[in-house]
């Protein structure tokens, strides 16, 4: 009896393991969060985060394998090492307006904390920025897009290897680049 409770919480730890990172988001992403929200004045409350790991994004892979056409979105999403997704809906009556001013406060922010922006769009009420980081060793290993509406905020974090990912987008759209 002993060692079969032994057997099983070794088994129960290993796969615990294996599904590490698919519940709540890690504490660099909530500092960024946290960051962006004291920008913007706290005025938004959590819908939902999450974080998905390896394991999940592995099994994910598994089925995009046996679903898709394409081969290269099951290969995109073996080099994908986890995702990190925060929605924070606007506290109704608060004063935050989508404009060029909240871009640049946003924008300061995420380079001191060693962020860069790729890609930054500004609609009406719609502002989306890209952010890689600014580190060369790190380059395309971690990617931020952040979106901000009058309704919402949406923060996503995609861990990785992003190079590999560019290249099979690239490879598959045969994309004529001259450099």
């Amino acid at each position: 009896m002993k060692i079969r409770s032994i057997i099983l919480l070794v088994a129960v730890s290993l796969f615990l393991s294996t599904l590490t990172g698919c519940i709540g988001v890690n504490r660099q992403f909530h500092e960024v969060k946290n960051k962006i929200m004291g920008e913007l004045g706290d005025d938004y409350k959590t819908e939902f985060q999450f974080s998905v790991g390896p394991a999940l994004i592995h099994v994910s892979s598994l089925f995009v394998d046996l679903a898709a056409d394409q081969e290269y979105i099951d290969d995109m999403l073996r080099e994908i090492s986890s995702v990190q997704v925060g929605i924070y809906n606007r506290i109704e009556g608060a004063r935050y307006k989508a404009d060029f001013t909240i871009l640049n406060s946003i924008d300061k922010e995420m380079s001191k904390n060693g962020w860069k922006y790729i890609v930054r769009t500004i609609e009406s009420d719609e502002l989306t920025t890209i952010y890689i980081s600014a580190d060369p060793e790190e380059l395309l290993e971690k990617i931020y897009v952040i979106n901000l509406n009058d309704e919402e905020l949406v923060i996503v974090e995609v861990n990785g290897d992003l190079k590999k990912v560019i290249s099979y987008v690239i490879e598959e759209r045969s994309f004529n680049l001259k450099m």
